[in-house]
């Protein structure tokens, strides 16, 4: 019998190998037995740690929205608008670009109080980025526009890469410089 602890682990284990299953085949086209091929697992045994698809495109969400929140939060302790974007950009697409939010865009067909939890998430996450930007708009840092606007042109930019990037390139320090100093000089009134 696995302690909470290993079965936490194996939950992360497997977690990795449906979004890898999901990477490669498209969400609609994984199924649970290749999301078990990919995590090492039987379908059998992928029952136990999750009882449908849906539990576990909800639990790969859930905890990318969670790794989003942590850089929001990592992010709002760095001095000026510059850093504090920056180190937002540069997370997000961390997030993004490790597979954490490729089915970011994909939660709709999830059941209706799934759905309804990762939408309150994304939308805390979504309200903490628009607060960075009103705050950098006091301080004259980021120039003035509805905040809300700046957030969805933000986020859709850095929410994209899931639909093209595929984890392991080796140009990912070069996308995330570039798409850094390309959203950050569209957002501040200063060059960065």
């Amino acid at each position: 019998m696995l302690n909470a602890r290993s079965k936490q682990a194996r939950r992360l284990e497997i977690l990795d190998g449906a979004l890898t299953a999901i990477r490669d085949r498209g969400l609609k086209g994984a199924g649970m037995r290749e999301i078990a091929r990919a995590a090492g697992l039987s379908t059998g045994n992928l029952y136990y740690y999750f009882r449908n698809k849906e539990e576990l495109v909800y639990a790969c969400q859930d905890r990318a929205l969670d790794q989003l929140l942590e850089v929001l939060a990592l992010a709002k302790g760095r001095p000026g608008s510059s850093e504090t974007l920056g180190a937002l950009v540069e997370g997000h697409l961390q997030v993004v670009m490790a597979g954490g939010a490729s089915l970011h865009l994909d939660v709709d067909d999830l059941p209706r109080p799934l759905f309804k939890k990762i939408v309150q998430k994304r939308d805390k996450y979504e309200r903490g980025v628009r607060e960075l930007l009103a705050e950098g708009q006091r301080d004259g840092e980021v120039r003035s526009g509805d905040t809300k606007l700046q957030a969805f042109a933000l986020l859709g930019a850095l929410n994209w890469v899931a639909r093209w990037y595929r984890p392991g390139q080796d140009d990912e320090p070069d996308i995330i410089h570039s798409f850094k100093e390309q959203l950050l000089r569209g957002l501040l009134w200063q060059r960065i």
